[in-house]
């Protein structure tokens, strides 16, 4: 067993302010940074249509930031805002910062623009934006397995873990059926800057690809890293899951077509865990969570929300083998940090000029 990267079952004490499994000298006994949010998806129109998509980030006493978008028509197409300006974001106070609750739940909350997270011990959970969930009211079903990474040479401030939860509720009103990553991030409490103590470096890319298949099994395949080669890990319901730390991701970088400063994106890409062959199709496009004049402002240079310069995302479908299938339902989230030509070339990635 890899002591590093594991998938392993959630059990309420990784819910903690500073959990067991990470409170040892080797991960230099970490807090959390904010275990209330993540990011999610629903297909409102069907598996083959543009989604809706939701992230929420949190430190442990305040909002980072957080948006509902729709994404656009095409991998390198942008998104359309859809509530940004309605929920708490970083001006709003915590009301209640993540913390125990009582015996058996955990979670944050601010009262106005209401929000609300909770995890509670068997598992289970709670995400509401808007007052009396007028957004979104959603119940979190845990995938069995949850992927933790500890201190190591891609992560040496940082521990963390991710958790494919399927949601079920209302968004704006309507039911839904989607999926939530809920991520627990752990940094040491002295000497260090929570707000970029997530690695060791800027330039890093990640797919986080979670989903049910058509015939019911639960199916998670990540990675995250740096560009010399990331770790990651991959689980098939009713299988023994694969970790590695060395992945080599394969595809080719395409620039951003209203970014004139050599931003990329790899839209489609397959990468390797042991045995397994993890292919990645993107689909539809985003800039991070904001509004579409945030992005405007981006690209003319100055200071914006949830997006940046070198930044690319891309949301789509994926699937694990020679033969490709489709999910009942999915999450999936592609995002490039510092993804410039001149960056990726220089590491021996192909840029299409």
């Amino acid at each position: 067993m890899n002591k590093k990267i594991y998938f392993d079952k959630l059990n309420a004490d990784d819910f903690e302010k500073r959990p067991k499994r990470f409170d040892n000298d080797e991960d230099w006994h970490p807090e959390s940074v904010g275990g209330g949010g993540g990011s999610g998806t629903f297909y409102l129109e069907g598996i083959d249509r543009p989604p809706v998509t939701f992230m929420r980030m949190s430190n442990l006493d305040s909002v980072r930031w957080a948006g509902f978008i729709k994404c656009g028509e095409g991998p390198f197409s942008l998104h359309t805002a859809l509530h940004v300006d309605d929920i708490a974001q970083a001006k709003d106070k915590m009301d209640q910062p993540y913390r125990r609750i009582d015996d058996h739940t955990w979670g944050s909350s601010i009262e106005k623009p209401y929000f609300m997270f909770r995890r509670y011990d068997d598992g289970s959970g709670r995400w509401i934006e808007g007052e009396n969930g007028s957004i979104m009211d959603i119940k979190l079903e845990p995938f069995p397995k949850a992927l933790f990474i500890h201190r190591c040479k891609q992560f040496p401030v940082s521990t963390f873990f991710t958790n494919a939860c399927i949601a079920t509720g209302t968004y704006e009103g309507r039911p839904v059926q989607g999926m939530v990553d809920h991520v627990g991030q752990f940094v040491p409490v002295d000497g260090i800057d929570k707000e970029t103590a997530w690695q060791n470096t800027t330039d890093y890319f990640t797919a986080n690809l979670m989903g049910v298949r058509e015939d019911g099994r639960k199916e998670v395949a990540f990675f995250n890293g740096n560009y010399d080669g990331p770790v990651g890990g991959y689980w098939l319901e009713g299988e023994e899951p694969v970790v590695s730390d060395q992945i080599e991701v394969i595809g080719d970088w395409i620039h951003l077509p209203y970014c004139s400063d050599g931003t990329c994106l790899m839209p489609d890409f397959h990468f390797k865990i042991e045995d397994k062959t993890i292919h990645f199709h993107g689909k539809w496009g985003l800039k991070g969570w904001g509004k579409e004049t945030d992005v405007e402002k981006m690209i003319k240079g100055a200071p914006s929300f949830g997006n940046r310069h070198g930044q690319s995302q891309v949301i789509g479908d994926f699937y694990e083998g020679d033969v490709p299938y489709k999910h009942i339902i999915q999450h999936t989230f592609v995002e490039n940090m510092e993804a410039y030509d001149y960056k990726l070339k220089a590491r021996g990635h192909k840029v299409i000029d």
